[in-house]
């Protein structure tokens, strides 16, 4: 992620070099293996203009090469293309990526466009989420006249009439992708559309290894074995997403952080509920929203560690170079026993 800030032999492969043969490997090697990239995209259209997005990631390396294939003919090689159809209609989109060492993966999804007549008006929103709620802000314009009706369609069902309806909560159990459509008329009856899928997810809670070593993870707690006071300090943060909200939820609910990409700086700690003492046996429990709505996959926090400290380290579910990588958020938490 771009902001980054933190706390700161001779051997027989050497003699089959000398044969000419280094770049002979066996395949059956674990240095041989390589994790396909996982393809997927976003779409934003107004009208017949759509501007794609790529989600795509890769587990062991990076995305080199991108390959578009938009359904009328015409394709491109940018990461992030804008492409303008010429006719209203259902297009069988596709993305091809390669990684760097040239593993493939692919992915294809049906966008539908629309055609707005001379003098309409332009169709345009904004979206902000928190975990399952979003707030959607209308920026329709009308050179010639004036918006008069707003038809928003939320991709679950739901709609509202409203030019800016109040937030929506989604009904997502894990990471969902939605499709959501505003469509506007003006006082000569024209009418203008734009569809933006957006990406939300329920909040990321505590996962600790279940068994050392094998990569697996599963819901727990952070149980205090002594009376002690408990101290959070955030150690070290990667993420350009606003609004990521770290918070314990239990033995009582505290907000810590609400834009933690941004603030507080790094080195920050906080002592839990002013330094009271809690009880041995408590059990802490602990989420992150993430702010991202372009997730790839579903944001995670995992726990490594045990007490007394243990470290969170969060991923908001963005793709990228080798990610998930699990540096979003890094925080502490540290029991301190109270005689």
């Amino acid at each position: 992620m771009s902001r980054r800030q933190s706390l700161g032999g001779f051997s027989a492969g050497l003699m089959l070099a000398s044969f000419g043969l280094s770049g002979c490997k066996d395949s059956s090697g674990p240095e041989n293996t390589n994790a396909a990239p996982t393809a997927d995209f976003s779409t934003d259209c107004t009208d017949l203009t759509c501007r794609f997005t790529s989600l795509s990631g890769d587990p062991d390396g990076q995305v080199s090469k991108y390959k578009w294939e938009f359904g009328d003919g015409m394709q491109s090689a940018n990461q992030g293309p804008t492409h303008a159809f010429s006719a209203t209609g259902d297009y069988t989109v596709s993305l091809t990526v390669t990684d760097n060492q040239g593993a493939t993966g692919s992915v294809t999804k049906t966008v539908d466009v629309t055609a707005a007549v001379g003098g309409a008006p332009t169709a345009a929103f904004t979206v902000t989420c928190f975990s399952l709620d979003c707030t959607f802000a209308d920026n329709s314009t009308d050179g010639n006249g004036s918006v008069v009706a707003w038809a928003w369609d939320f991709g679950d069902g739901s709609t509202s009439s409203a030019q800016n309806p109040p937030a929506h909560h989604y009904n997502a159990t894990s990471r969902t992708v939605y499709t959501v459509q505003l469509t506007v008329t003006d006082n000569d009856g024209l009418t203008s559309s734009r569809a933006a899928q957006i990406t939300v997810s329920p909040p990321a809670s505590l996962e600790c290894q279940d068994a050392s070593g094998t990569g697996s993870f599963a819901s727990c707690d952070l149980v205090l074995e002594a009376d002690a006071t408990v101290t959070v300090a955030l150690q070290g943060r990667s993420c350009d997403a606003h609004n990521d909200t770290f918070m314990i939820t239990a033995p009582q609910l505290e907000t810590l952080l609400t834009d933690g990409c941004y603030a507080p700086a790094v080195g920050t700690s906080f002592n839990l509920h002013n330094g009271a003492v809690f009880a041995a046996g408590t059990h802490l429990k602990a989420q992150v929203i993430s702010g991202a709505t372009n997730q790839m996959t579903a944001p995670a926090l995992h726990v490594t560690g045990a007490y007394p400290t243990w470290t969170l380290s969060f991923d908001d579910g963005v793709g990228g170079v080798s990610e998930p990588d699990f540096n979003d958020l890094v925080l502490t938490v540290t029991a301190t026993p109270v005689p």
